[in-house]
């Protein structure tokens, strides 16, 4: 019960610190990378869930961690990458790559069963020497290998591929979304996360004692609005 009672204190007491992690962010020339900075401007240090390696695109009815909504080798916990074209201001819709190559599909399925086992090996390895038995052992692992650990004041720089025909940058795997953008209007883009306090049930009490240094971060990030050029096919 007195763990219990001391991780709500630290997600509860983090509240207030929620305006004091800000990103900010823009899009090189050739609009293939985004390069984002994080930092923690308070005086504590802080952990924030945050997948670097990729963005995610916008749903209106997002994705959550949750075991019912848990999909493979998606990055939930990368950015959302949201953008409008003004002046209506309304979030373009994500698209769902809905055909697939037949002539390329047992290369696919070759190479996403090639990666499903090596994964179910690491995820074995990661449950026996974590001591894991109580939450589920994949989420605990995508969430523990992307933690962003801020010591009070620091700043973090970090860049991932910008790919509006396919968000998330994977060759193959699930929900490849895509935006497509009106040339006539002026597209403007912001990044976004909502951390929710329910991803850290899935990390495991003896997890949670090697990072009491820190607060865990819960709320929502919000970065600077910038153009998104639309690049027309010629």
């Amino acid at each position: 019960m007195k763990k219990h009672l001391i991780l709500m204190f630290i997600i509860v007491g983090l509240s207030n610190l929620n305006a004091q992690v800000k990103i900010s962010w823009k899009v090189d020339a050739d609009r293939k990378v985004a390069d984002i900075v994080l930092y923690n401007e308070s005086n504590e240090n802080i952990i924030v869930p945050l997948d670097t390696t990729s963005l995610q695109p916008y749903y209106s009815d997002s994705y959550r961690i949750t075991e019912n909504e848990w999909i493979d080798r998606y990055p939930f916990l990368g950015l959302t990458l949201n953008i409008y074209d003004q002046p209506d201001q309304k979030n373009i819709e994500t698209q769902i790559h809905s055909h697939i190559n037949l002539s390329e599909f047992d290369k696919i399925k070759a190479e996403n069963d090639s990666i499903k086992k090596e994964f179910d090996i690491k995820i074995k390895e990661w449950k026996s020497q974590n001591d894991i038995q109580k939450v589920n052992a994949n989420i605990n692992y995508y969430i523990i290998n992307h933690l962003v650990f801020l010591h009070a004041k620091e700043k973090i720089l970090f860049s991932v591929p910008f790919n509006l025909d396919n968000i998330t940058n994977r060759k193959s795997g699930p929900l490849q979304g895509f935006y497509l953008l009106d040339c006539t209007r002026n597209n403007t883009g912001y990044l976004s996360a909502r951390i929710d306090k329910n991803i850290y049930q899935y990390i495991t009490e003896s997890q949670k004692k090697k990072l009491r240094e820190y607060k865990l971060f819960v709320g929502e990030l919000k970065s600077n609005k910038t153009e998104v050029k639309c690049i027309q096919n010629t």
